[in-house]
């Protein structure tokens, strides 16, 4: 499995909450009903097949000790009419977990109606929400297309070649491809989550940095405008998570792709009303 070189890096923590501040859970996850919208694309088995419903109810019940006051989940803040209407259907009996289901547009990208009910928005969110008996799930992401610009249409029209300046260890984007697919089918989806949340794999999501920050010649920076639109995407993730909260809440749990959790953390931590928490306690190691 390759990994970044964590240790040469500043060795981000996971901050203590002070009794004023929010706990927001942040639970790293892969797409389970296979998008492929990421860098690294993780090719996911089928969720709906006995074993692995059997594996996400275990998954649920370690979470439910987190006992949060609402679920946040990485699907649009504008299509929460389709999640809430999505999520009463399960709730209320209408749609079993381990079936597929036709449901309303929950994400932009996803033309196959029946393969959204294989989400872990509704495998893991939803059932978790239901578990708790809440009467929302919370829909918070402002999804933005990073390799979409003028900007970078111009940079490949002209034939733009990075040129790194340091041999430093990079992520082979292909290799990393092929090895967390692999753990994926040798894993249960419990130990994959512990897996995925644990240090080490939070950073899978660095090369993009790599990739973006040398992308840009003269006054056309179109690397680092995309970067800025990957940080304004989590920065107002953040932000709905806000405005969903009230003077009650004092948990809420966040499940979203786990290349968000290290930025997640890091703008959680600056916000001093919010306080990120690991899931790590509540994922317990496999024998």
């Amino acid at each position: 499995m390759p990994r970044p070189n964590v240790a040469a890096r500043k060795s981000p923590t996971w901050p203590t909450p002070t009794p004023e501040q929010i706990e927001v859970v942040i639970l790293g996850t892969y797409h389970m009903d296979n998008p492929g919208l990421d860098a690294a694309n993780v090719d996911a088995d089928d969720v709906l097949s006995d074993d692995r419903q059997r594996e996400l109810t275990e998954l649920v019940s370690n979470l439910e000790a987190i006992d949060p006051d609402f679920v946040a989940v990485e699907r649009p803040a504008s299509a929460a009419d389709a999640v809430q209407d999505a999520y009463l259907q399960y709730r209320d009996g209408g749609f079993s977990y381990g079936e597929a289901h036709a449901l309303n547009a929950m994400h932009p990208e996803r033309d196959d109606a029946r393969q959204r009910s294989r989400s872990e928005v509704v495998q893991i969110g939803f059932r978790l929400a239901d578990r708790f008996g809440h009467d929302r799930v919370v829909p918070v992401d402002v999804p933005e297309d990073l390799g979409d610009s003028p900007d970078l249409d111009a940079l490949e029209a002209d034939g733009f070649e990075p040129t790194p300046k340091r041999d430093v260890p990079r992520l082979d984007t292909r290799a990393l491809e092929e090895s967390l697919t692999e753990r994926l089918k040798t894993s249960s989806i419990p130990a994959y989550h512990r897996f995925l949340n644990e240090e080490a794999a939070l950073h899978y999501n660095d090369g993009m940095y790599d990739q973006f920050l040398q992308m840009g010649t003269d006054e056309n920076y179109a690397g680092p405008d995309a970067l800025a639109r990957w940080y304004r995407r989590n920065l107002r993730m953040v932000h709905n998570i806000w405005r969903a909260v009230d003077d009650d809440t004092e948990r809420v749990l966040f499940i979203v792709g786990s290349g968000h959790v290290h930025i997640l953390r890091h703008l959680l931590t600056e916000f001093p009303q919010f306080c990120p928490v690991s899931p790590l306690p509540y994922l317990p190691r496999e024998d």
